[in-house]
């Protein structure tokens, strides 16, 4: 599982393009993030209004990550990690990606808050800290509000620490199932969620993940001033990703496992439709919002610009070309033998 996760990035058409453009994103993503949160807590609420600029990169990166477990539980990232193109579809999917954990930090977050309502009730609110003081120091001695206040803090951050822990494990989880059907709902739902944590391979995959994170992030560090480390640390969230989904894909119904020649078409998996590329890359034909469709979009060797569909009756888009040229019969030779080039438009004649 490990050694097919991080070959997938290698097995990718475009793997250089990916790991600078992902590294680019996410040193973005690191920088303007937090330069914008501290200019909205302290200098002025109006640098909110930049947040579409600010956020961008971040949502961008996230949206990759979705799209690379969307792909390993389908088929364990067979043809290779997705290339890093349409980038409308990753910021809708990492805005989805963003508010799934939004909602799954909402419990701590609003423990923590009646946390801290308590703690100032006792400060300044109308209990008066020091009669509690001396009940608790008649209680238990002399030490006893300090031994008292050392017990709260020590449970509180047992429980924070707790939670974050389950949090890390269930996330990936939420995230499979919200990638493998493009609702994000079912990243939401507790069965469904649950019945993807509790399995074994997840379980697996979600250990080597960690491993994996562990050892690229050791790795990039020291790099890190040199932007090369940014690149490493996004590629081993790349693999990490691959782990998530390739681990969840039992229990959610995909051919992790499958090569590209054993995998049945997506449609009958129940998988969100694809359409396949000259180079046989999966290209989605529906985002992942729940199926609503959008536009088909060229390959990603059309994308990148290292390939022109010309001559060949493809428009780029894996479909025949059914254009003027093929009604015309462009670029095929008459009876005489003789091979006419592309037709020029009215504009291209006059001059």
């Amino acid at each position: 599982m490990l050694t097919a996760a991080a070959a997938a990035l290698a097995r990718t058409d475009d793997a250089a393009g990916v790991v600078l453009v992902g590294g680019a994103v996410t040193l973005l993503a690191w920088v303007l993030t937090p330069l914008w949160l501290v200019g909205v807590l302290f200098v002025s609420p109006a640098v909110a209004v930049a947040a579409p600029v600010a956020l961008a990169p971040s949502l961008v990166a996230r949206g990759y990550f979705v799209r690379v477990t969307r792909l390993a539980v389908e088929a364990g990232n067979a043809d290779g990690a997705p290339s890093l193109v349409a980038w409308g579809e990753l910021v809708r999917d990492g805005a989805k990606s963003a508010l799934l954990s939004a909602v799954l930090l909402a419990p701590l977050a609003g423990g923590l808050a009646v946390a801290g309502g308590g703690v100032a009730a006792l400060v300044a609110g109308p209990v008066d800290p020091e009669a509690t003081a001396t009940t608790v120091e008649s209680a238990l001695g002399p030490n006893g509000p300090a031994a008292a206040a050392a017990v709260a803090g020590g449970g509180v951050a047992a429980l924070v620490g707790a939670y974050l822990l389950a949090f890390a494990y269930v996330r990936p989880a939420a995230l499979a199932a919200f990638a493998a059907s493009g609702r994000l709902r079912d990243g939401l739902d507790p069965r469904t969620v649950a019945g993807v944590a509790a399995t074994g391979p997840y379980a697996t995959g979600w250990a080597l993940a960690v491993g994996a994170l562990a050892v690229g992030y050791a790795v990039a560090a020291p790099a890190a001033p040199l932007v090369v480390g940014v690149a490493l640390a996004f590629a081993a969230r790349v693999v990490a990703h691959g782990l998530y989904g390739r681990g969840a894909a039992d229990a959610l119904g995909g051919d992790a496992t499958r090569g590209p020649a054993a995998r049945p078409d997506p449609d009958e998996r129940g998988v969100h439709s694809t359409v396949r590329s000259p180079e046989s890359s999966p290209v989605p034909v529906v985002s992942g919002d729940g199926g609503r469709p959008i536009r088909s979009e060229p390959s990603a060797a059309v994308q990148v610009g290292r390939a022109v569909p010309i001559g060949d009756g493809s428009d780029g888009n894996g479909n025949d070309g059914t254009g003027a040229e093929k009604a015309a019969g462009a670029n095929e030779p008459d009876e005489t033998g003789f091979e006419w080039g592309s037709v020029l438009n009215d504009a291209e004649d006059k001059s």
